[in-house]
């Protein structure tokens, strides 16, 4: 996996002095679909690779901005707190607006229009129904994961358990605090567009796995989200921490 990624590591290698950074990797289990990614952590940066897709985001600290890619030849997405907020206000106009015009339908009408604006946004129908995890209780079952102890965890949506995490504090990776920031950036993004839409995000986003990211808990090296049934909707598994060289992050 690291010999992968070194042609994406080493343009960046002659303009700076390589140091000391951790590459972890995520095995994900979201909507259905499984994939790995690789993140590359750094003291400024942390980015993030994926074998198909090469470089998919790239957090940077300095400026607390994440910038997404999407697919080997889309465009870029640049999320912030201040971006995000933004459209997370037209978003709530937009779905007041929708709202307001589906109650005027027949029931029935209604019932079809919904379902048809979630197949447009392209939810897998073989998915699972998720849930968010609104708070977490220590469960008292810590374990040591890649030699890193980790505080478990109940995952609750209301009374109702729908997950266990093991979550490793900050200081137990190099440049921990740098994944941390990204994780709560990524949680606060979630909670602004979710307060704006909630009957709609969770179409396009895996509501149970953003919700679990809480600042609070830790970097989460093991989670796993069943819904109400019982079904896993989501399985997010850290396979491999180790040690490399990487160039700190260039300003654009």
């Amino acid at each position: 996996m690291l010999l992968r990624l070194l042609p994406l590591l080493l343009p960046t290698l002659s303009m700076a002095t390589p140091q000391v950074a951790t590459s972890l990797t995520l095995e994900l289990q979201a909507f259905g679909r499984t994939s790995t990614h690789e993140l590359v952590i750094m003291a400024d940066a942390v980015r993030v690779y994926s074998p198909a897709a090469g470089l998919e985001g790239v957090y940077d600290a300095a400026t607390d901005t994440l910038q997404i890619t999407l697919g080997n030849d889309g465009p870029s997405v640049v999320a912030n707190r201040d971006s995000v907020a933004a459209l997370a206000s037209r978003l709530q106009v937009e779905t007041d607006t929708l709202e307001r015009s589906l109650d005027a339908l027949p029931p029935e009408h209604a019932k079809l229009s919904r379902l048809r604006m979630q197949q447009l946004f392209k939810r897998p129908e073989d998915s699972a129904e998720g849930v968010a995890v609104d708070r977490a209780l220590a469960s008292g079952d810590d374990h040591t994961l890649h030699g890193i102890r980790c505080k478990g965890y109940r995952l609750l949506n209301g009374d109702a358990e729908v997950g266990t995490g093991y979550f490793a504090s900050p200081h137990a990776l190099v440049h921990g605090h740098t994944l941390a920031a990204m994780l709560a950036l990524v949680h606060d993004l979630y909670l602004a567009l979710q307060q704006a839409a909630p009957a709609y995000v969770g179409w396009v986003l895996p509501s149970d796995l953003l919700s679990s990211l809480q600042p609070g808990l830790g970097i989460p090296l093991r989670l796993t989200i069943v819904n109400y049934r019982g079904d896993i909707t989501t399985d997010w598994s850290v396979s491999g921490i180790r040690e490399v060289m990487a160039a700190p992050q260039r300003p654009e």
